[in-house]
């Protein structure tokens, strides 16, 4: 019953959000891409709006490998404020395609399943950048909370170049 609340009332701002990504411009995943390289602790740094983590400071994800060749996503918004209480969402990320990934958020069920595909990852594995053919969300993960600020903006530079319009990617709020 509460799920169908919540999505009752946030359908309608994603409706109104309006379009974030150019769907004429095509997605690229990175080729030949081995998944264990999300593997492990990362900040997201940057985002686009997404209905998901609205008023979302300091969120972290936890990527953690499975016997089954998928990968658990554990993620941690805090609402309203740095200090605010967590939201958590979690869920199975699964490679169809080198590059390409289907999220499932248990809580959300309903919403089905994401589609993502890995843009960009930095060779030193420390910036990540997944978009969605749909805009649904554009984000940039780091192992840093406080990313070099050149790597910052080549990884803006890759949602943009992916359809993504600059003025919707935001900084994430991380604790010093």
């Amino acid at each position: 019953m509460w799920k169908a609340l919540v999505l009752g009332a946030l359908l309608p701002q994603m409706v109104q959000a309006g379009p974030v990504r150019d769907l004429s411009v095509p997605l690229v995943a990175q080729a030949a891409y081995d998944q264990g390289r999300l593997v492990g602790a990362w900040y997201e740094v940057a985002q686009t709006p997404t209905f998901l983590q609205r008023n979302c400071y300091g969120t972290t994800v936890l990527v953690a490998a499975r016997d089954d060749s998928r990968l658990t996503v554990k993620i941690a918004c805090h609402m309203g404020a740095l200090s605010g209480p967590v939201l958590p969402l979690e869920g199975v990320l699964v490679q169809t395609h080198p590059g390409l990934f289907q999220l499932r958020l248990f809580r959300l069920a309903e919403l089905g399943n994401l589609q993502l595909s890995l843009l960009w990852q930095a060779p030193d594995d420390s910036m990540a950048v997944l978009g969605a053919p749909l805009g649904e969300v554009g984000w940039i993960w780091s192992r840093s909370p406080h990313p070099d600020p050149a790597a910052l903006a080549q990884a803006k530079a890759v949602l943009v170049a992916a359809g993504y319009r600059a003025k919707a990617i935001r900084n994430v709020e991380q604790a010093p």
